[in-house]
């Protein structure tokens, strides 16, 4: 299979296409530093939805970053209606969402943002998230690792970071998030990126 047809079929299977973008850069700074909070699980508060906030990737779920360095996990597991309201408080309102009931964890409804970023829920929880191959809305973990990332940048960010040969590519894991390298060279780029509930198709 070509390198161009891999990027095709990950995007099928990874149900989380998002409008062609840039390459991952760092996130940009938060427009305001006082947020109001509202409670959730693990004993951690989120920014209101209509404050915005920077959102950074993590192998937990996603983070709320503000303009003052004070970061909140929207942790995998919460509820789909605070999921959605804090991420478009960041990010501005979906634009669009899927359902595929022949994910190999049970039926899943996907929230997709214009930058890539898919959002997975299952029985109303937030469950996992996949940025695709196309994406680079400037959506990185808090290490700077993003689409786009070298291999080299994935190494030095997370020790624990493994590369194999999968049914899908160059398939890593590092710092409990998962994804595929463009090649298996030593140059080799981030092509996509999720954590948590994945629908793929091995």
């Amino acid at each position: 299979m070509t390198n161009s047809h891999q990027i095709v079929a990950l995007c099928l299977l990874l149900c989380a296409c998002g409008a062609p973008t840039s390459p991952a850069s760092e996130p940009p700074a938060a427009q305001q530093p006082k947020l109001p909070e509202q409670s959730g699980p693990k004993g951690e508060a989120l920014p209101a939805a209509t404050v915005s906030a920077v959102v950074a990737l993590d192998g937990e779920g996603l983070r709320l970053v503000t303009a003052n360095g004070s970061t909140a996990l929207l942790a995998f597991d919460r509820n789909r209606q605070e999921t959605i309201a804090a991420l478009s408080g960041a990010l501005g309102p979906p634009v669009g969402q899927s359902a595929n009931s022949e994910c190999g964890a049970g039926p899943t409804d996907f929230v997709d943002w214009g930058n890539g970023l898919s959002v997975l829920i299952m029985q109303d929880r937030f469950v996992g998230w996949s940025l695709d191959p196309e994406a680079a809305g400037g959506l990185t973990t808090m290490n700077g690792i993003g689409v786009g990332s070298s291999r080299a940048a994935l190494v030095q960010a997370f020790s624990d970071t493994s590369i194999e040969e999968s049914t899908l590519g160059q398939e890593f894991t590092a710092g409990g998030l998962s994804g595929l390298l463009d090649s298996a060279r030593p140059d080799a780029r981030i092509e996509a990126l999720w954590a948590g509930t994945a629908c793929v198709f091995r």
